[in-house]
């Protein structure tokens, strides 16, 4: 599994289990081969889940696991009106320019009181730890971020224009992660065993929030 999806089950797992009914319909947004998805229904085989990107063969792979794929642009969705209970949204809206598109897609296609479950870096960016600015910007232009992250009020105004409530948030990505994800994938440190102790680090990620640098944001659909 790619580090920053195995990053993000850690953090998001009791969420999503606690979220997620078990017949429930998911939409599964910019998750490449869709690996957390396929983790949820292994735990709960009932869930009709779809994974949406516009990367083919990531898709091929999801399909593989046997999840639903759908190959198109998040800004236009080819799903009707109110039919999607949960929609999943992980670290892809900073890397979309039109993102008030993107929330007004996820409202469209969402159930009234439906709930739409995303992640995004904080206002400034996430920074690594003893790591100049330069290469931080560096990092996160390869990463493919259009902007750096969102504050609570630039996410809370979003949201608001397109019928969406913020009814929890919290955070992920702490000092010691972020510390051990430099240190094992951004940097050319000799260290053996570092995937092996970046594993056991972000296995905190639930319980341990110094620090941390990423959003996570559960908002539900209103009625109109």
């Amino acid at each position: 599994m790619r580090p920053g999806t195995l990053l993000r089950w850690y953090a998001l797992q009791y969420i999503l289990k606690d979220e997620i009914k078990d017949d429930g319909i998911i939409l599964d947004i910019g998750s490449y081969d869709g690996e957390i998805s396929y983790r949820l229904k292994k735990i709960s085989p009932n869930l009709n889940i779809t994974v949406l990107d516009v990367d083919q063969s990531g898709l091929e792979i999801a399909n593989k696991k046997g999840l639903n794929t759908l190959c198109c642009s998040a800004l236009k969705i080819p799903i009707e009106n109110e039919q999607v209970d949960i929609i999943i949204c992980l670290d892809v809206i900073e890397h979309i320019v039109e993102d008030h598109i993107l929330v007004k897609e996820i409202s469209r296609v969402l159930k009234t009181n439906g709930k739409v479950i995303l992640t995004t870096p904080m206002k400034n960016g996430v920074n690594l730890p003893f790591v100049n600015k330069q290469k931080v910007l560096n990092i996160n232009k390869k990463w493919g971020h259009v902007r750096l992250g969102y504050s609570i009020e630039d996410l809370e105004n979003l949201f608001q224009k397109n019928n969406l409530s913020i009814v929890k948030k919290t955070k992920y990505f702490n000092f010691f992660s972020r510390f051990f994800y430099y240190l094992s994938f951004c940097s050319n440190i000799p260290l053996k065993g570092k995937k092996f102790l970046y594993e056991i680090v972000i296995k905190l990620e639930p319980f341990l929030k110094l620090k941390s640098q990423e959003h996570i944001i559960i908002a539900q659909k209103m009625k109109s």
